[in-house]
């Protein structure tokens, strides 16, 4: 029986998108092709909340670091990765690095771009890289801007949730019930909630706070917080425990100044609520048209007050776009069919793997702390020198004779 290929899988040991997308990729994979292998980085040093639903499968493994020199970090996981053939999953400057310093010719390197801000690594390491990978529209387009002669290696594939299959009963007399489902960190805008919550009750609006999930600030905004009466926090176990509180929202908000494809506004979707979002992207918009929800200007928390205002006193309004919101999902965001799409690419790792030269010299100007890689680089020369020598004597004995 032949030996199945590799698939090594590099997530992350923290809350979050690219955890959860990994996951959610991987549940619902289209076959069992592949041996996978999941590696979870956790960075000892950074203070995000860690993951509490991470299941370790048999080959799977937790690799911690802290704050030091990428070359000792890459010399400790190299390790961990195969030199079978088969696909690799990156997402991080950890592992890039890794597969810079310590090449790993029968692996194809596919780099998934969650956002823009993931941009700057795709350009940094195009010369390892062999497929990058995106789901968000506007993000494709810069790479594509960035790299033009590697179009045919980027790649735009939306991802997707489980399908609910459920129509939410219209919330026709209460206060709109608001949900925020994203890590509580700055940057996905929680501090913005309690100003939005203010401009509703200058104009008689009441609404009810779902707030869902963890994170590193949550401590201090709940104590920001606490004379709110309206807020009420939520920290659910599982997928499912997530969807069972989202069933009972109205409207998803989500103030954030950087993002690609939130999983939690697809899943807030699944179940009718009526996105209203920061333009983080400018490819969000492909996703939330005018018929889904609203996307206003990053910081615009009157905008977002607007919005919310305009669906507490048009529920006929607000039950049209819940209705477009869980078909968008049924239509285009089904996590099978987008796995599907996913696998399908990895599966092509063979061909897609393109011919590369290792350049020592590149990758030892960048790492020229490293008395390792110091001493390689100056024996590869010596070696160099040898073989050059060699050919001209040689060359010379030939035409001698």
């Amino acid at each position: 029986m032949k030996a199945k290929s590799e698939l090594t899988v590099f997530s992350i040991y923290l809350m979050g998108g690219v955890a959860s997308f990994h996951r959610n990729m991987i549940e619902n994979r289209p076959d069992d092709t592949f041996n996978i292998q999941c590696i979870f980085l956790n960075p000892l040093h950074w203070v995000g909340k860690r993951s509490d639903n991470v299941v370790l499968e048999e080959k799977d493994c937790v690799f911690e670091f802290s704050a030091e020199p990428l070359v000792n970090i890459a010399k400790r996981l190299e390790k961990l990765i195969s030199k079978h053939e088969g696909a690799i999953i990156t997402n991080f400057q950890t592992e890039l690095a890794t597969l810079e310093i310590f090449y790993k010719p029968q692996k194809t390197i596919y780099f998934i771009c969650q956002d823009e801000a993931y941009i700057k690594l795709a350009t940094m390491y195009d010369h390892i890289i062999d497929v990058i990978i995106t789901h968000n529209i506007s993000v494709y387009e810069k790479i594509c801007e960035l790299l033009p002669t590697r179009k045919g290696d980027i790649h735009f594939i939306q991802h997707g949730v489980t399908i609910q299959n459920f129509q939410k009963k219209v919330n026709k007399t209460e206060g709109l019930k608001l949900v925020f489902l994203a890590r509580h960190v700055k940057l996905k805008g929680i501090y913005d909630l309690p100003k939005i919550d203010d401009e509703l009750l200058k104009r008689g609006i009441n609404a009810e706070w779902a707030i869902f999930g963890d994170g590193e600030e949550k401590t201090n905004f709940v104590a920001e917080v606490q004379y709110k009466k309206n807020f009420t926090f939520f920290t659910p176990k599982t997928s499912e425990d997530v969807i069972s509180l989202l069933k009972d929202q109205d409207v998803y908000i989500l103030p954030s100044i950087l993002d690609g494809l939130p999983v939690s506004l697809l899943e807030a979707m699944s179940v009718g609520c009526v996105p209203i979002v920061y333009n983080f992207s400018e490819g969000i918009k492909n996703v939330i048209t005018d018929d889904i929800g609203y996307v206003v200007d990053k910081n615009d928390t009157i905008a977002v007050a607007d919005k919310i205002e305009y669906l507490s006193k048009n529920r006929d309004i607000l039950r049209k776009l819940s209705i477009s919101c869980t078909e968008k999902i049924n239509k285009e965001f089904d996590v099978k069919k987008q796995s599907g799409e996913y696998f399908k690419l990895y599966k092509e790792y063979k061909k897609r793997k393109k011919n590369r030269i290792i350049n020592i010299k590149r990758i030892t100007n960048k790492y020229k702390d490293s008395l390792i890689l110091r001493i390689v680089f100056f024996f590869f020369n010596k070696v160099k020198k040898i073989s050059m020598m060699l050919k001209e004597n040689f060359t010379y004995f030939l035409l001698m004779n």
